[in-house]
C-alpha cells in the first residue's frame, strides 16, 4: 500500500521511509512487536498491552487522533516498504516534545534510528518551531543513549523514575 511519506533515505542496501501511521500497517507492526517482545517489554511499558493486531490497529487510531489534536506526532518507519518500527513526539506542547521510538532488532545498529531522530529534530525545530526536545532512556539502554548523544542531545539528569533524561535545545 502507498503511504504519505515525510522523509526517505537509504542506509546500506535498505530504503527507509518515515510515513504517517495507518491501520493497514497494524499486522506488520504487531508481528515486529511480537518478534521483539523480550527486548521491547524491558524498555517500553506499553509493549505488554499490545497482544493482538486489533490492539495495534486501535493504537494507530489513537495516534491519528492525537496528531489531529496536536498532542503527538507519530511516524511509522518503513524499511524496504515494510513497517519495522515507529518514532514519535509525545507530550507535545508549543515549546517542547519528548522523542520516543522503537525499531525491529533486524535493523538495529545500522544507523537507521540515528537518521530518523535527526529528521525528527529538524522537523521539530523548523516546522513545529519547538524550543527543545527531551529523550528518556532506561539506565541500561546504551543503544538509545548513544542515539541521543549522536544526535546532539545532552544528558541532563536522572528523573524520579530512574530514567536518564537527555535534552536538545534549538539554541
Amino acid at each position: 500500500m502507498r503511504s504519505f511519506t515525510l522523509y526517505s533515505f537509504k542506509v546500506n542496501k535498505h530504503s527507509i521511509s518515515l510515513v504517517l501511521p495507518e491501520t493497514w500497517q497494524a499486522p506488520a507492526l504487531f508481528e515486529q512487536l511480537k518478534k521483539n517482545h523480550k527486548q521491547f517489554s524491558k524498555y517500553l511499558k506499553w509493549a505488554n498491552n499490545i497482544d493482538t493486531v486489533q490492539k495495534e490497529a486501535n493504537s494507530i487510531k489513537i495516534f491519528q487522533q492525537k496528531m489531529v489534536d496536536g498532542t503527538n506526532f507519530n511516524l511509522v518507519i518503513l524499511i524496504d516498504g515494510n513497517p519495522a518500527g515507529m518514532i514519535d513526539l509525545h507530550h507535545l506542547t508549543h515549546e517542547s516534545g519528548e522523542v520516543g521510538y522503537w525499531l525491529s532488532s533486524d535493523y538495529q545498529h545500522l544507523g537507521i534510528m540515528t537518521k530518523c531522530v535527526e529528521f525528527l529534530i529538524d522537523y521539530s525545530f523548523v516546522q513545529l518551531k519547538l524550543e527543545y526536545l527531551l529523550l528518556r532512556t532506561a539506565q541500561d539502554n546504551l543503544a538509545s543513549q548513544n542515539v541521543a548523544l549522536r544526535t546532539g542531545f545532552k544528558y541532563e539528569k536522572d528523573d524520579e523514575l530512574g530514567m536518564k533524561v537527555f535534552k536538545k535545545s534549538i539554541k
